[in-house]
């Protein structure tokens, strides 16, 4: 229950640095009329920083979703009723959804008022995040996260500083997208690439299979090179990439593999053995598992 001093003072917007885009009705009236926007569209954007007096109360909702990131300081929420009506707190690094016509109060603290960005969205593409996202708010992002979103947000504004065009308002909505689909794994730091920088034995398991991609090792030589238990391994790779250590390096096999199947010609049972597979028949069951066609099939098709 968020137990802060609400002051009588309140303000919609009107902050110092602030950066604040609503949708004109003339160019939302031609959206609406666009099926490449019936999927996500942009309505209003923005950043409050140092948000004092920020308070916001819709008693019926509004007709767009609302995405808010904490990105600093602090504030307090109700979203239909949660709380059993107690304000509950936002704190920096976290972060909200309000669903459409759902009734919400939102607004900074007076003690530490919260720095707030901020988008409001239609389109078919709400219903799936939510539905991942409404079991786990309010929802921690990771500091490297945070960096990737306010990247994305400076690309938004920058984008809507000059006139723009159908294109360029179509690449905002993509951007916003984008956001979203960072939050969706915030919590997990989606890409090996992230992971690893915040994981050492992450990281040097990941160069040890780099290293050794042409062999053969066991779990027992893994777990020997980075000084780490099999259970506590497997718990790290399980929760970064959603694989064990040893399916995580056959699917790293397979998918070198793949590229030399594409790029040469050299016959597949000569592949498998470049890649530490002796045996070619395993090696077509464990392409074909991984990848959906045999490797024969594989190198027929045509890509790209």
């Amino acid at each position: 229950m968020y137990t802060g001093f609400m002051s009588a003072i309140k303000k919609a917007d009107g902050f110092q640095n602030e950066y604040l885009y609503v949708l004109p009705e003339e160019f939302r009236s031609k959206i609406s009329k666009n099926a490449l926007f019936d999927f996500l569209a942009v309505t209003d954007i923005g950043y409050f920083p140092r948000a004092q007096y920020h308070f916001r109360q819709r008693p019926q909702g509004c007709d767009t979703a609302i995405f808010m990131y904490c990105s600093a300081g602090t504030g307090f929420y109700s979203i239909d009723g949660a709380g059993g009506g107690d304000m509950l707190p936002l704190s920096s690094g976290q972060f909200i959804v309000i669903p459409p016509n759902t009734p919400h109060i939102y607004g900074a603290s007076d003690e530490n008022p919260w720095s707030v960005y901020w988008v409001h969205l239609k389109g078919a593409f709400f219903q799936p995040v939510y539905d991942m996202l409404s079991q786990r708010l309010p929802l921690k992002i990771s500091d490297i996260i945070w960096e990737e979103l306010r990247g994305l947000f400076r690309r938004c504004f920058t984008l809507l500083q000059t006139p723009y065009s159908m294109a360029e308002y179509f690449y905002l909505c993509q951007l916003v997208g984008t956001i979203a689909a960072l939050t969706v794994c915030a919590e997990k730091e989606p890409g090996l690439h992230f992971a690893a920088q915040n994981n050492q034995y992450l990281k040097n398991a990941l160069q040890f299979m780099e290293e050794h991609i042409h062999e053969s090792i066991s779990l027992k030589e893994l777990t020997a090179a980075v000084n780490l238990s099999a259970s506590h391994l497997h718990n790290i790779f399980h929760q970064s990439t959603g694989y064990s250590p040893v399916d995580y390096f056959l699917r790293s096999k397979i998918q070198a593999a793949s590229r030399d199947l594409y790029f040469s010609t050299i016959p597949i049972k000569d592949i498998a053995a470049v890649y530490g597979i002796e045996d070619p028949y395993y090696f077509s069951r464990l392409f074909k598992k991984i990848m959906g066609v045999s490797p024969m099939k594989y190198r027929s098709q045509i890509k790209g």
